[in-house]
């Protein structure tokens, strides 16, 4: 059995990184496969590796030299052919070790800014995230059948770390892809990443103006008929992400009267990974054409925790820092994200805690209410995997 360490959750100044080590049976094919980090195959003889180099032998006669901890695995077959049986009747194989003690049996197929995709032995495809990837084991089997809990392992990562419950995170959609996602039957919200860093969206609730505006969940998450927002996101280093969220809502027809446009601008840092992490956020929603009350400004709060190998964890908290000029003093919530290759479940609660004034004694004296609603969401990506 060969282990390969990947150093894949460490950052690049980090001097103790473990690198992968080739054994006698690299060393003795005419022709092995070398799979980098970064997706590439370099093909050759490996010759030696001397401390963190690996030297090739390429088959015009050149040598190409690599760095160990750019290498996730050597091996005998061309990424995405079949290897053929030893003598023994046994057939080669890789298995990738999550954090959460998952294995997961299949060939490696590509790796890019934020996935590593892997097909399974059945033929399905299975994505998870660099920072989750523990070990991988090349190994043989015999043919015949493996044990159900390896063989039909399923682990899901979550695909949707651009979205919270009501609010976003400094992770942006994956470029070239485009999200959908449906909360209620009736906010649609579609998001596009452009590249790496930036995505556009707009969210469309066709049935807005016909909901009544004492309900406290109208503001909170079905928001407008309609709105565009853009994200810009950078990462710094390899556990922490900086962005800035944009959001406009045209003037529209609301329950009563019409409403306003707004313009609303969020600061936002994301600590940790896409599967695992925690974000804080500044926001100031603004109000061009008020001139009396033409701001509100808050504080945003979340946590996305993957508890397990298709489930989620999540809650996004929203405090307004001048609650009595909005008439909501929070948006609380919290969720279970059920994961699958392309599309996730959200199931929860929101709480939203609203102030008013009571007359009482001659008085007017604030006061607080809370509502809480059942909150259900559908994600999809949708286009290539």
């Amino acid at each position: 059995m060969k282990t390969v360490l990947l150093a894949l959750l460490l950052s690049p100044t980090i001097l103790l990184a473990q690198w992968i080590k080739i054994t006698p049976q690299d060393t003795e094919r005419k022709h092995s496969y070398l799979i980098m980090r970064d997706g590439t195959t370099v093909r050759g003889q490996v010759v030696r590796q001397d401390s963190s180099i690996i030297s090739v032998r390429k088959g015009n006669g050149d040598m190409s030299y690599v760095e160990a901890d750019q290498v996730v695995s050597i091996s005998a077959n061309r990424p995405g052919e079949r290897g053929a049986p030893t003598a023994s009747g046994e057939l080669p194989y890789t298995v990738f070790v999550l954090k959460d003690g998952t294995s997961l049996r299949g060939k490696f197929v590509k790796r890019d800014s934020t996935m590593i995709t892997v097909r399974k032995s059945n033929g399905q495809l299975t994505y998870f995230e660099p920072e989750l990837l523990v070990r991988v084991d090349s190994v043989q089997t015999q043919t015949e059948p493996v044990p159900l809990s390896v063989a039909n392992g399923r682990s899901f990562s979550n695909r949707f770390s651009p979205w919270l419950l009501t609010g976003q995170t400094a992770y942006n959609a994956e470029k070239g892809r485009l999200y959908y996602r449906n909360t209620f039957l009736l906010l649609n919200e579609f998001q596009y990443g452009i590249s790496r860093n930036l995505s556009i969206g707009v969210n469309v609730n066709p049935f807005f103006g016909t909901i009544n505006a004492e309900n406290g969940a109208r503001e909170t998450i079905l928001g407008a008929t309609i709105r565009i927002n853009s994200k810009l996101t950078f990462p710094i280093g390899e556990q922490f992400r900086v962005g800035v969220n944009a959001i406009y809502q045209p003037s529209q027809r609301g329950y009563y009267f019409r409403m306003n446009q707004q313009l609303v601008f969020q600061g936002l840092m994301s600590f940790g990974n896409s599967q695992r992490n925690a974000t804080l956020g500044y926001g100031m929603r603004l109000y061009p054409d008020n001139s009396l009350s033409n701001k509100t400004t808050y504080i945003v709060a979340g946590v996305m925790h993957k508890i397990s190998s298709s489930l989620t964890f999540l809650s996004d908290n929203t405090f307004y820092l001048n609650p009595y000029q909005g008439g909501t003093n929070a948006e609380l919530s919290v969720a279970l994200r059920l994961n699958r290759s392309r599309h996730a479940f959200d199931i929860g609660a929101l709480g939203v805690v609203q102030s008013y004034y009571s007359y009482l004694g001659g008085y007017y004296q604030p006061r607080t209410k809370t509502y809480v609603y059942p909150y259900i969401a559908y994600n999809l990506i949708i286009g290539r995997n």
